[in-house]
């Protein structure tokens, strides 16, 4: 028998392919695991809290601005010209008016004129009389309408007199409607022609410290009585001296002579202003 050259066959190679190897390595490629996923996807997360914080604060502005714009809307067009008798008012408010100082006398009825401002409705001057007997009536009847208030003290005797003006002005201050609606004020420290006049800084010193003396009277007035709690208006804060500054509504300064329309500018640039 002719001899066979047999060759072994070699087994089978236990390798991968090459195809198999590549498919392979194009899986592991693809399939990320899922805890390196959710590390990656909570480090890539984005921050909030900038946002929503500037938000927050961007809509509390806007209510604020809304609010104090429809309270200004809401202020009528009356602007109270008021003082103890004999401080200027009337002639303040005649030069105003009419440019003239005009005649005047004591009256116990308000009177009242329309004040033309410029690109502005026109508001209404109201004359509101010294006399104790009857301004508080007049304060009543306009204070729910009141634009401003222009509070006249007679500088030369105001260190005399500071008692009667503290006690008038912190009646105006404490009425309700004044107290609830706080349009502007202003102080007219009047009569500066004269030698003894009080600057404003003098004026503003002598009223505060003479209306933290009415307020501490009234305090002690009101204590056990029926009309502590509801029906009182505390003027300033509790627990501080009183400072006008501390008033719910603005409050300026202005020195003038009634009798010298110039020096009456300030106070209708003012005027003007909040109209």
């Amino acid at each position: 028998m002719d001899d066979v050259d047999l060759k072994e066959t070699p087994p089978p190679s236990m390798e991968p392919s090459i195809e198999e190897t590549a498919t392979e390595d194009i899986i592991k490629e693809k399939v990320i695991p899922e805890e390196t996923f959710s590390e990656n996807t909570q480090d890539v997360d984005p921050d909030h809290t900038v946002p929503i914080l500037v938000g927050v604060v961007v809509g509390i502005l806007t209510l604020l601005l809304f609010y104090l714009f429809t309270k200004r809307r809401s202020l009528g067009r009356d602007v109270l010209i008021t003082g103890i008798c004999d401080s200027g008012k009337t002639t303040i408010l005649s030069q105003l008016v009419s440019g003239e100082p005009g005649q005047t006398y004591t009256s116990m009825n308000y009177n009242r004129f329309p004040l033309p401002v410029e690109n502005k409705p026109a508001v209404e001057l109201i004359d509101v009389p010294g006399s104790d007997r009857v301004r508080g009536q007049v304060i009543d009847e306009f204070s729910s309408s009141a634009r401003a208030v222009v509070f006249v003290v007679d500088s030369n005797t105001v260190s005399k007199q500071v008692r009667d003006v503290a006690e008038y002005l912190h009646f105006l201050l404490t009425n309700k409607n004044i107290s609830t609606n706080s349009p502007p004020l202003l102080i007219v420290c009047n009569k500066q022609d004269f030698g003894m006049a009080k600057s404003s800084g003098a004026v503003q010193a002598l009223l505060e410290k003479e209306i933290e003396k009415v307020r501490m009277t009234r305090s002690s007035q009101l204590a056990g009585t029926q009309n502590e709690s509801r029906d009182s208006v505390f003027l300033g804060r509790e627990g501080k001296a009183f400072e006008l500054k501390d008033l719910g509504c603005k409050v300026d300064f202005e020195e003038a002579s009634a009798l010298e329309l110039d020096s009456l500018k300030g106070v209708r640039q003012w005027i003007s202003d909040i109209a």
